[in-house]
C-alpha cells in the first residue's frame, strides 16, 4: 500500500501559445481586448474574466462523460541547463474510476537532494496496484483492494489553483478560447514546493474548448533554490479524448503475486 500511496502523491501534484516544451523560453503575454465575434464562450468564462469553480467544475464533468489521456511535463531549468524533469502520463477510462500511469523524476544537477524514481500504477476502481523503480534497483510491487485512492485524476484540483492564484482574461477566440494571464492575486496557490521562494515573473495560458474543457495550459515562474535562480515550466495537456483505451497491464499479476507471498509470510506460512 506504501507504494500506491507514493503513486497517488506523485501524480496529483507540483511561453506559450505555440510549444509543449516545457524548456522553450517564451515571451510575454499580455492580454489585450478581444473583440466580440457573438459567439458564446465558454462555461465558467465571460468577456471580463473567469469563474474559477464554473470551469473547473465543468472541465471534470466533461472528462468524467468520456475517456481521455493526461500528459504533464514539467521542467525546472538554470543556467541553461534541465536540471530537474518529472513527467507524468495517465490514460484515464471514462467515469474516472479505471486509469493507468506513469510517474518518472529525473534528477541531473539539482541543488536539493533527491533520488531518480519511476511509478507506473493501475486502477479498475476496486484493485489497485503499482511498480516502482527507484534509483536503478529491481522494481518493487504492490497490491491492494478496496481502497480508492485520493487522487486529482483529471489535475482540476491544481488547474484550480492555478486559476485562483493567477487572473487571467481572454487573449483570443479562435478554436474556443485562450486565457491569458502575469497577475499573481495568491503566490500561495500556485504548485510551488517549499523549498522554492515565492514565484516572480509569472506566466499561464490556456486553451480552452467550446464545451468547457482545458485542453492545454503552461505555468511558468521564476524562483530560487538554495540561492540559486531557475525557471519552472510546466505544460499539462488533455489528448486523444474519446480515443483513449485502459488495459490492464501484465506486471498487475506480478504485483498481486508479491502481494499473497507477503500475505504468507506474515501468516506464517
Amino acid at each position: 500500500l506504501s507504494c500506491l500511496v507514493a503513486a497517488v502523491a506523485l501524480a496529483g501534484c507540483a511561453g506559450l501559445v505555440g510549444s509543449d516544451s516545457p524548456s522553450v523560453v517564451e515571451g510575454t503575454v499580455t492580454p489585450a481586448p478581444v473583440p466580440t465575434n457573438g459567439d458564446p464562450l465558454p462555461p465558467g468564462v465571460t468577456e471580463s474574466g473567469v469563474s474559477v469553480v464554473g470551469l473547473t467544475e465543468t472541465h471534470a464533468v466533461r472528462l468524467r462523460a468520456t475517456n481521455y489521456t493526461y500528459v504533464s511535463r514539467q521542467h525546472v531549468v538554470g543556467d541553461d541547463e534541465v536540471l530537474r524533469r518529472t513527467n507524468r502520463t495517465r490514460r484515464v477510462a471514462t467515469g474516472g474510476r479505471r486509469y493507468a500511469g506513469r510517474f518518472d523524476r529525473t534528477i541531473d544537477d539539482f541543488p536539493v537532494r533527491a533520488l531518480p524514481n519511476a511509478i507506473e500504477y493501475w486502477t479498475n476502481g476496486s484493485v489497485h496496484a503499482t511498480q516502482r523503480f527507484l534509483d536503478g534497483e529491481p522494481a518493487v510491487y504492490d497490491w491492494s483492494r478496496g481502497v480508492q485512492p485520493t487522487e486529482d485524476v483529471d489535475d482540476s484540483g491544481v488547474l484550480s489553483r492555478v486559476l485562483r492564484a493567477i487572473d487571467v482574461s481572454v487573449l483570443n477566440r479562435e478554436n474556443g478560447v485562450t486565457l491569458a494571464g502575469t497577475t499573481v492575486r495568491t503566490p500561495g496557490l500556485l504548485p510551488n514546493p517549499p523549498y522554492m521562494t515565492t514565484p516572480q515573473n509569472v506566466s499561464l495560458t490556456a486553451s480552452v474548448t467550446d464545451d468547457g474543457v482545458v485542453t492545454r495550459w503552461r505555468l511558468a515562474y521564476d524562483t530560487t533554490v538554495e540561492n540559486r535562480s531557475v525557471r519552472v515550466v510546466r505544460v499539462t495537456r488533455i489528448t486523444d479524448i474519446g480515443r483513449t483505451t485502459v488495459g490492464r497491464p501484465a506486471w498487475v499479476d506480478t504485483a498481486r503475486e508479491w502481494e499473497q507471498a507477503r500475505f504468507r509470510s506474515l501468516d506464517g506460512g
